[in-house]
């Protein structure tokens, strides 16, 4: 029996699998033969990682050795799920516009939107490592919502790879393609 390979890409707040560069790498991915999962996460004006848990895990994917992409807050619940129990050992994992914790710069403060998102024990690294051959970020160098130093405090925790892109901004719906994260996934897998 052939392994099918298999990615998913979760999006961030407030967005949609049908904006940004999500399906243009949707396409490049399904011409190199995978078979790609781009759900649209419930509640995700208020992200919480055990309703994305609950929602992503009840679906019936199967999450072995898969390439798992997320953005912005898709990027903490890419975390949120290798820390989870239920996740099996993964090929790769890529946060794009990711944070370490707390509000990112957008939201005003004491604004809960994003409280839930976070486990309160923070990230486990270790657990983090061993679920994910490659682990690997992606942050614009002037990203006005999450800063360039959490990303950086990310990656170097997560022995990880992190390639800023200058004027990238949140690397979010400016973008319509993406070729550093195409480049990169071609290299490593």
């Amino acid at each position: 029996m052939v392994n099918m390979k298999r990615a998913i890409i979760l999006h961030g707040t407030d967005a949609t699998p049908e904006e940004s560069w999500r399906p243009w790498l949707k396409k490049k991915l399904e011409a190199e033969g995978y078979e790609v999962w781009v759900p649209a996460l419930p509640e995700n004006h208020t992200p919480n990682r055990e309703v994305y848990g609950e929602f992503l895990f009840g679906q019936g994917w199967d999450f072995t050795d898969n390439l798992v992409i997320g953005h912005s807050s898709g990027a903490v619940e890419v975390l949120n799920l290798l820390m989870d129990g239920r996740c099996p050992k993964v090929t790769m994992a890529v946060m794009v516009g990711g944070w370490a914790g707390g509000l990112p710069d957008i939201c005003e403060e004491g604004n809960p939107q994003l409280i839930n998102l976070f486990s309160k024990g923070g990230f486990g690294f270790e657990v983090i490592k061993k679920q994910a051959a490659r682990l690997a970020f992606f942050h614009g160098d002037n990203d006005p919502y999450c800063p360039l130093e959490q990303a950086q405090y990310l990656a170097k925790n997560l022995d990880a790879s992190l390639t800023v892109i200058p004027s990238g901004g949140h690397l979010g719906s400016a973008l319509t393609e993406f070729p550093e994260l195409w480049n990169a996934i071609q290299q490593s897998l």
